[in-house]
């Protein structure tokens, strides 16, 4: 495929053997003429030459750039389609570890720690108000039900279809906190990262 360059080399080519070639034909036909009239014809078609080869270069030129900047953006959208589909493709196998990871005992340890650090944060304003705490769970999670309460302490556990991957929600209306250690939110969270680290960017 011919570049901007010489595209633009060829067009100047030919537009100079056609100035070449009416140049020609009109010095023959004015050879009779006088020197003054002679002098003005060569003059006016050097003007009107000059004229046509700087409006056909600027139309090639815009021609030329509106079809490089179509070509440049409808290639930033395949590598955003494709930088799409990448990201998507790590974050589905991270989700398919984290999946593993929720059979293992490592996993009613993590809950374990989870729910002892929600009584940790939410402390401070006393058992009744800490037993107001609800603790949101998936609902393969019903299992850790018991390990969560010996944890916390005093709480209601209760089902979040919204939780995929595992993990606790903790929430004090009374106390005003919310502590969020899903799975779902600590994969959500490595997206920015990964965006900024993973060495896909777009310019």
């Amino acid at each position: 495929m011919l570049t901007q360059e010489e595209k633009l080399s060829k067009f100047m080519i030919a537009i100079n053997e056609y100035a070449r070639e009416q140049h020609d034909k009109i010095m023959r036909e004015i050879e009779m003429q006088d020197a003054v009239e002679l002098e003005k014809a060569e003059r006016e078609y050097r003007e009107e030459s000059y004229r046509t080869i700087q409006r056909r270069t600027a139309e090639i030129r815009s021609m030329i750039s509106r079809e490089l900047a179509d070509k440049e953006m409808k290639g930033r959208k395949a590598l955003l389609a494709r930088r799409s589909e990448i990201e998507d493709e790590v974050f589905a196998r991270a989700a398919a570890r984290l999946e593993e990871f929720t059979k293992t005992d490592a996993y009613k340890t993590y809950m374990r720690r989870a729910a002892l650090e929600a009584k940790k944060r939410f402390a401070g304003g006393g058992e009744e108000l800490l037993s107001q705490t609800v603790i949101y769970i998936r609902d393969r999670d019903k299992k850790c039900s018991p390990l969560i309460k010996t944890a916390f302490g005093d709480c209601t556990v209760k089902i979040d279809p919204r939780i995929v991957l595992g993990g606790l929600r903790a929430e004090n209306a009374a106390l005003g906190r919310v502590l969020n250690v899903t799975l779902d939110m600590a994969l959500e969270q490595q997206r920015d990262w990964f965006a900024e680290n993973a060495g896909l960017t777009v310019s």
